[in-house]
């Protein structure tokens, strides 16, 4: 089966440990949906775009799922593997335990092993799904497998990840791995180089939700959820069909950028921010309380972009969480709370304008849905 995979032992920046030599391995291989789809074509310098996310690694000895998150984000992989307007999906497994020499063989994981399990998982996709065409190639074929041993990456490393050698493409989508995108996802094809976006997740709702997306978390995960939808104590206990949207433009899953855009150009102590113990600034995580608002700022005093936006109007994410939900804790503190983006301290949140960046005083970014039509646009026509 056609996947490529990198078992690198990385232990520093992947920026300086991943090598070149793999990366023209990489480019040799297009895209499963090159050949049936006129939306790739190189011929017309048609950007490429690369999905890149991280999951964590999970023991071959393992029976059952540690945790039935874990299926969710199994079945968004899926989705975004077959999606048409994605060339390569990029996993970086944090966790893996393939070169401990203290962990037994049955429980060691890999790259080697998460392929194997979405094999299995793509097979029981195509018994129990109508939509079995597959153009004759193997959809897994366009994933790209990165194994870490140093734990779940940082926020900043995450970015770092995105712009090494291994993601092939011009433009980079960034999120959490229990993000599913549907065909509005094409837009991202189209982005102008110094525009960055935001996508605040549309939740997950049977009325909502396409069903070219659901199918994957119904065939996958099943269908329970929809014995609760009448249940208001059950839905409001999960709240996972909110749509942050509508609700809360300060919130998001999901990064669209030119990797160009910020190459070489971020810096490691603006990822960080003041632990809740002492003054001391620490790095963060993508599952964290705030850690968007904090990676946001950041990205602005790292790079020159022109704007940034929330496009959740113009592209749709629906989040495959409907178990229960957990964050990497920061304890009680300020960064802990939800909702109004004012309880995050300044200069990472607050609702008032920020210092003067680059000679220009801005409001709070990113600027709502709609705004980017303001400014002439943030997509090639």
């Amino acid at each position: 089966l056609g996947v490529t995979f990198f078992s690198h032992q990385l232990e520093n920046n992947l920026d300086h440990q991943l090598l070149d030599t793999r990366n023209n391995a990489l480019r040799s291989s297009s895209s499963p949906w090159s050949s049936t789809h006129s939306t790739i074509d190189d011929a017309n310098d048609v950007k490429k775009v690369s999905y890149v996310t991280s999951f964590w690694a999970k023991a071959p000895g393992t029976k059952i799922h540690p945790h039935p998150h874990r299926r969710e984000i199994e079945a968004a992989l899926l989705a975004n593997i077959y999606n048409p307007h994605i060339d390569q999906v990029v996993v970086f497994l944090d966790g893996v335990t393939s070169g401990d020499d203290n962990v037994e063989e049955e429980f060691k994981s890999s790259c080697v092993h998460f392929y194997q399990d979405m094999a299995e998982i793509n097979r029981q996709f195509l018994q129990r799904s109508a939509s079995s065409n597959t153009h004759g190639v193997d959809p897994m074929s366009k994933v790209t497998c990165i194994n870490i041993i140093t734990g779940q990456p940082t926020y900043h490393q995450m970015f770092l990840n995105a712009l090494s050698n291994v993601v092939t493409g011009d433009i980079v989508i960034m999120a959490n791995a229990d993000m599913a995108f549907d065909d509005s996802i094409s837009k991202a094809r189209k982005l102008k180089e110094d525009v960055l976006l935001v996508l605040g997740t549309r939740g997950f709702s049977m009325d909502a939700t396409p069903a070219s997306s659901r199918q994957f978390y119904d065939a996958i995960v099943g269908t329970e959820y929809m014995n609760n939808v009448n249940d208001n104590s059950e839905r409001h206990k999960k709240d996972w069909d909110v749509d942050q949207c509508k609700v809360n433009p300060w919130s998001w899953d999901t990064w669209i950028f030119h990797k160009e855009s910020i190459q070489g150009q971020l810096q490691e102590e603006h990822f960080q921010r003041p632990s809740i113990t002492s003054n001391e600034m620490t790095s963060f995580y993508m599952n964290e309380n705030g850690a968007e608002n904090a990676a946001l700022w950041a990205m602005e005093q790292s790079s020159n972009f022109a704007t940034t936006y929330n496009a959740c109007d113009e592209i749709q994410t629906w989040s495959f969480h409907l178990t229960f939900r957990t964050h990497h804790s920061q304890g009680k503190s300020v960064w802990s709370k939800n909702g109004d983006r004012v309880y995050i301290p300044k200069p990472w949140g607050g609702t008032k304008k920020r210092p003067v960046f680059n000679g220009v005083r801005k409001d709070s970014p990113p600027y709502p849905p709609k705004w980017c039509e303001r400014e002439n646009g943030c997509f090639f026509d």
